[in-house]
């Protein structure tokens, strides 16, 4: 049975520290408000974003695939800091396909961009009205898309970037407001993601005009690492280095995650799965993703998955599903409980506040399946979470919540 929206309440206090090793744990509790339900819907993957004017949008897929008509991810508006919600009209999005995988970003103006993926390619669209309206095109591009992020800069300047099989991470560019991609180059290969077939993490840019744009994004490795493609001519042409270095560990059952603090500043955070163990790393760019700083690990102990980071000015924060059963996401046992959790830094992260939980109720038991599509059971949670910072410096944070079996709600907090 499908649930209708409703509100958990107002505000409650959690944060206590759970039983984990964190790099620098300082002893440091923040509170949070009463999560919010934003769907009942059976909605999977939600993202949260923050347009300048304060207004939050969360976004979600409805269905893993489709090439139907009549099947866009929804969106959801929040004008009162998250603690009520209205789900958007899909309006010409309404009779193109998508429900796939979603994302959206929000231009310096307010401005909307979407992409939602279907099985061949991704309705792309734009709005600048909050969403009350929307523009549509259900080709972006380049063909046999997978796992597609946007970020945008000023001028109607929006980015796009795909998994595109074999050939590897293309980035797209629109100067349209997110409605048209005309220019599209290889920002990563096969032979940059040494061999890995993975869709990529995330992607951030920075403002500097339409020939110096900076541009970059994440991906996992099949050497144990995590690579970054980055430009800074506008995604006219790509380099790529190396935040995260070959190790034992795998690093493609997450997507690695990139957060912008502005001024050349980037922060990621990758989940790294070592024999029976999964831990969370950071590291640091102070040029944009030219250098790299020496990656340390956050989170260790228990059971992580999904970890995701935002950040701004000095501050940094880390969400993530958090278990203090040990072993790794698709081998912890039954009783196994998982939490949206919460870690952040005042100083770049160079020292860290304790692991948190933000939600007391458990998001899911038992083991989470981090093998995408090809997952038989345990895929409630999909493939992440996300957090962000608001324009009150606080984090919110959107994520699954298992009410039994399958079926799923959204949920979102606030740091109060």
């Amino acid at each position: 049975m499908r649930r209708g929206r409703t509100l958990l309440g107002t505000t409650m206090a959690v944060g206590a520290a759970v039983g984990v090793i964190v790099t620098t744990g300082v002893a440091h509790a923040a509170t949070f408000n009463t999560p919010v339900v934003v769907s009942g819907a059976d909605d999977s993957e939600p993202g949260i974003d923050v347009a300048p004017d304060g207004t939050l949008y969360v976004n979600a897929p409805v269905s893993l695939f489709s090439t139907l008509p009549g099947s866009p991810s929804d969106v959801f508006r929040s004008s009162d800091a998250g603690a009520t919600w209205t789900k958007l009209p899909a309006s010409l999005k309404a009779n193109l396909p998508g429900g796939g995988d979603s994302d959206i970003a929000i231009s310096p103006d307010g401005s909307l961009a979407e992409t939602d993926l279907w099985l061949g390619n991704s309705t792309v669209a734009s709005s600048t009205d909050k969403g009350q309206t929307w523009l549509a095109n259900p080709l972006q591009g380049i063909p046999g898309q997978d796992r597609q992020w946007v970020a945008a800069t000023s001028g109607g300047r929006v980015y796009h970037v795909v998994h595109q099989i074999p050939t590897g991470l293309w980035v797209s560019r629109s100067i349209d407001g997110g409605l048209t991609y005309p220019q599209h180059m290889l920002a990563a290969s096969p032979l940059d993601q040494t061999g890995c077939i993975c869709p990529p993490g995330n992607m951030v840019a920075e403002d500097g005009g339409i020939l110096g744009d900076k541009v970059g994004g994440v991906y996992a490795t099949s050497v144990g690492g995590v690579g970054f493609y980055r430009s800074t001519n506008g995604g006219l042409t790509f380099s790529n280095t190396t935040p995260g270095p070959a190790s034992n560990a795998t690093t493609d059952a997450a997507f690695p995650v990139v957060a912008d603090g502005g001024n050349g500043k980037l922060a990621v955070v990758w989940l790294a799965i070592d024999g029976n163990t999964s831990s969370v790393l950071f590291t640091t760019s102070t040029d944009f993703g030219a250098t790299w700083a020496t990656p340390k690990t956050i989170v260790s102990g228990g059971a992580s998955v999904y970890p995701w980071v935002a950040y701004s000015g000095s501050r940094v924060v880390v969400s993530l599903f958090h278990s203090t059963t040990s072993g790794t996401p698709d081998s912890v046992g039954s009783s196994a409980k998982w939490f949206e959790s919460f870690l952040d830094s005042s100083n770049d992260g160079g020292t860290w506040n304790a692991l948190q939980t933000v939600d007391a109720t458990a998001v899911k038991s038992g083991p989470v399946c981090t093998q995408g599509i090809n997952c038989g059971s345990d895929r409630q949670l999909g493939d992440f979470q996300q957090i962000a910072l608001d324009n009150a410096g606080k984090a919110v944070m959107t994520y699954v919540h298992v009410i039994s079996g399958n079926n799923t709600e959204i949920r979102f907090v606030r740091e109060a």
